[in-house]
């Protein structure tokens, strides 16, 4: 049975697989660059070829912001006392 690219099935699942696809990236490039690291000794120019300098910019300045921040402590800080 083939698949049709033009369902609205189809095409949700694979945004739905995709969505997730980056969302793990960015995950990872934020362990990898970001996490534990100096604000100061955060690279300003992005570590990896498929990703412009502006692109990385945007992702640091929303790993940044405070308002993030307090998520993922929040988080960290209910997984932890649980």
């Amino acid at each position: 049975m083939a698949i049709k690219k033009d369902d609205k099935p189809t095409e949700e699942a694979v945004t739905d697989m995709m969505r997730s696809a980056v969302k793990n990236q960015r995950y990872r490039l934020k362990q990898k660059y970001f996490n534990g690291i100096p604000a100061n000794e955060v690279t300003t120019t992005s570590p990896v070829p498929y990703m412009t300098d502006a692109q990385w910019k945007a992702l640091v300045g929303k790993w940044s912001d405070p308002k993030n921040m307090v998520c993922v402590y929040s988080h960290k800080f209910f997984f932890h006392n649980q």
